[in-house]
């Protein structure tokens, strides 16, 4: 029987709410009248999340040749967007590091393909000069935080789902739809809106597996789910879903993206993954 809507939504209020850094720290960054002093007084008041930013900003993902020192150099330098995307990942970084036995996953696994999703949502975004890279960061970090949801579903009926994705043509995430009732995609966006995120990144993480349907942010969400896919190849952390999700050939061509175009992101995210302190 599909799980009733009152249930999955009495499991997202389960999960705790965002930090309240955090939620200032999308406020700000969104109101272009933020200055880089009002960011950095928000953020200092959390010690966490300061030295996790700093550890971030300072990790050959961002590829500075000098160490950044301080919060307000990392805010100028980075960009207040660059901000909201590290103070999400120091907020989300405990819950994606659950395992989830649902879905395979291992400790940290999750955390690990949702950072390489980030960072190659904005490598794509970088090589086709889309004007919503940051954006793309925290999008990719968070679109598969609707499986903390549903886990416990998928590991009920994870065994027919594998044997029935074999004969049914069907997607592992539109058999979760039929089976469960609701797909982790779906669910991710019920807990984006439990968070008050704002309408760009509910619309990614809903539609990362159906761009499509985005309506009006159909490109990002397009970026998101080419940049899972290819997260998903590298084959850390992903979940038993991993190869079950192919890359649609619309969302392909919604960007213009050829195969040499994804052969040189993977080549990009691959040397990322040489750096230690990218999952710390």
């Amino acid at each position: 029987m599909p799980v009733k809507l009152e249930h999955v939504l009495k499991r997202i209020q389960t999960l705790p709410p965002l930090p309240t850094s955090a939620t200032r720290v999308i406020a700000l960054t969104k109101n272009p009248a933020t200055s880089a002093s009002e960011l950095e007084n928000v953020i200092a008041q959390d010690p966490a999340l300061a030295a996790s930013m700093l550890r971030q900003a300072n990790s050959a993902y961002y590829g500075y040749a000098r160490r950044i020192s301080s919060l307000q150099e990392a805010i100028v330098v980075l960009g207040f967007q660059a901000a909201q995307g590290l103070a999400m990942a120091s907020a989300v970084a405990p819950l994606l590091k659950t395992q989830l036995v649902g879905y395979q996953i291992e400790q940290d696994g999750l955390w690990k393909h949702s950072m390489l999703t980030a960072m190659a949502s904005q490598n794509l975004c970088k090589k086709l000069k889309l004007p919503y890279g940051d954006v793309a960061f925290t999008a990719g970090l968070l679109h598969d935080i609707g499986k903390l949801v549903i886990a416990i579903y998928v590991q009920e009926v994870g065994t027919y789902l594998i044997e029935k994705v074999a004969v049914a043509k069907l997607s592992y995430v539109e058999l979760e739809q039929k089976v469960i009732g609701y797909n982790h995609a779906t669910v991710g966006g019920f807990l984006a809106k439990g968070w008050n995120l704002p309408d760009d990144l509910v619309a990614a993480i809903s539609y990362h597996h159906d761009p499509t349907h985005a309506q009006i942010y159909e490109e990002l969400a397009s970026v998101i789910h080419v940049a899972n896919g290819l997260a998903s190849m590298l084959g850390i952390g992903g979940g038993v879903d991993s190869f079950l999700n192919p890359i649609q050939k619309e969302a392909l061509d919604r960007l213009s993206l050829k195969e040499s175009d994804l052969e040189l992101i993977m080549s990009d995210l691959g040397e990322f993954l040489l750096d230690p302190t990218i999952f710390s």
